[in-house]
């Protein structure tokens, strides 16, 4: 049984389109993955895929409005496409400028172009704005897909970007050689057909393929934030902090070079619990956590140890400037006033300092000895630092 090239066309531009367009329905709907964006990806794909099927028909006879829908059809989906990525990338975009432009394009091509019989004009000025838009897409979003994901990611997609420009940039040429009377030099109409077909079905799937990475990275990297972080504070988490112990006791082996833990209690939290409620223990839990990141030192590391009690890393810090590191850390939450509802709270912290100087100490040890003078800090008053007892020889 003989098939013809125009259904076998028309097929394979439903199967790919097909199947973005449901590949961002169901991770963008169901799944919620950047639904805003996947939206924008699911309208350009569906919009791509119908400028094809127009253009496709028996024999490569198109009537005028034919391609300047396909035209008008195309800008909408490079539009989309760049407004699904701004919105992944939570850059500013504003509707009216996107809105403008499909209506002024509809109107060049299907109320001048094509009652005038001038479908060269539409196809050459539809091509300059997809190249404009794919080009300034490519330009506003590369930065910031590399400081989101890597530099490799980012040239990835202002290469992608720039290959469908390049595309619609070499059809601006073959109109303007086939308006010069250059059609000699050009391949048959049907050929023509079959070889943009292919060529845009290719670009759309490496498109998706691209889009669908930096989603995944997205969630990857949501995923890995998770796992090392408290959900309550933003801090990192107690996994996190002795990952972060332990490779500060290599490096204590290797170089022999100190450091010192912090172990900060917040003092009376449970009568704060039983009295205003667990709602407003988290927001002094919140607002303590966000004090101890503000003041210390960049190479530091805040972490929320287990209930009221948080864990400060200091690398390259001994007992001196350890002890000065807790005082400003315990004067500066005393100073911070939390307002809950009617209610100004004011919260202290106790402290208790250890450093690391011996190579051989364990870390539960060194650990031990933190708890055994924030013990100490609280048993003396409270609003206090401690300092551990040296490591007995």
């Amino acid at each position: 049984m003989h098939i013809s090239p125009h259904l076998l066309l028309t097929a394979y531009i439903l199967l790919m389109h097909g199947l973005t367009t449901a590949m961002w329905l169901i991770g963008g709907r169901w799944m919620g993955l950047s639904r805003r964006a996947a939206s924008e990806w699911m309208r350009a794909s569906i919009a791509n895929g119908a400028a094809l099927l127009v253009t496709v028909t028996e024999g490569g006879n198109h009537s005028s409005l034919q391609v300047m829908l396909a035209c008008t059809l195309a800008v909408l989906g490079a539009a989309s496409l760049r407004r699904g990525l701004l919105s992944f990338l939570r850059m500013p975009h504003t509707t009216s400028d996107f809105v403008r432009l499909i209506a002024g394009m509809a109107a060049f091509n299907l109320l001048l172009c094509a009652p005038l019989g001038w479908p060269s004009l539409g196809i050459f000025a539809s091509c300059l704005v997809m190249v404009a838009l794919l080009l300034k897409c490519a330009r506003e979003t590369h930065v910031a897909i590399a400081r989101e994901f890597r530099p490799g990611t980012a040239l990835a997609s202002s290469v992608v970007l720039c290959a469908t420009a390049l595309v619609f940039t070499l059809t601006s040429v073959a109109v303007l050689m086939g308006q010069a009377g250059a059609q000699a030099l050009l391949p048959p109409l049907e050929v023509r057909q079959v070889a943009l077909v292919f060529v845009t079905a290719v670009l759309s799937i490496v498109v998706a393929f691209v889009q669908g990475y930096i989603v995944v990275m997205r969630l990857v990297n949501r995923l890995h934030h998770l796992s090392q972080h408290d959900s309550l504070t933003g801090l990192l988490n107690r996994r996190a902090i002795a990952q972060c112990l332990a490779r500060e006791a290599h490096r204590l082996q290797r170089f022999n070079e100190p450091f010192s833990v912090l172990l900060v209690d917040i003092d009376h939290f449970k009568r704060i619990n039983d009295l205003l409620g667990h709602a407003a223990g988290d927001e002094v839990l919140r607002q303590v956590a966000q004090t101890l990141a503000a003041q210390a030192r960049e190479v530091d590391r805040v972490a929320r140890y287990g209930g009221e009690e948080f864990c400060v890393l200091l690398p390259h810090t001994e007992h001196e400037g350890a002890v000065q590191a807790a005082e400003r850390l315990r004067a500066a939450v005393h100073r911070h006033e939390i307002t809950w509802h009617d209610e100004t709270l004011g919260v202290t912290i106790s402290t208790g300092v250890a450093c690391a100087t011996d190579p051989n100490e364990p870390m539960d040890a060194l650990l031990r000895r933190a708890d055994d003078a924030l013990y100490r800090a609280k048993a003396q008053g409270r609003n206090r630092v401690e300092v551990a007892n040296p490591l007995a020889a």
